[in-house]
């Protein structure tokens, strides 16, 4: 009886800290350093993002669709900011910078 009581404590938990929220973001994109992200991962093209204000493992969503998450940081502590990673510097280039409206879901 005790570890079911814990057991539903612990979903409890779990599902309290779910949340969806939307945000508009100041985006840029990054590619290869040569080194891992600072979750320790190797960085992966259109899935790899870094963001200062969400915690690892976040999932953002762009208005293009595409689902990244967050694997790097920007290191200084932005609020608003997200890069993504690409595979190339010309697709960087490319990209720039956009402010883009975008889904947050961290668990």
């Amino acid at each position: 009886m005790a570890e079911e009581k814990a057991q539903g404590e612990r979903e409890m938990k779990r599902l309290i800290l779910f949340a969806v929220f939307w945000q508009t973001l100041n985006v840029s994109a990054y590619t290869h350093s040569g080194n891992p992200t600072a979750s320790g991962k190797w960085p992966q093209a259109y899935v790899t993002c870094a963001a200062d204000h969400l915690p690892m493992g976040a999932k953002i969503t762009t208005p293009d669709g595409r689902v990244w998450v967050v694997q790097d940081r920007f290191g200084g502590g932005y609020r608003d900011r997200l890069d993504l990673f690409m595979p190339t510097e010309a697709e960087c280039w490319q990209f720039g910078r956009q402010f883009l409206r975008c889904r947050i879901e961290v668990e």
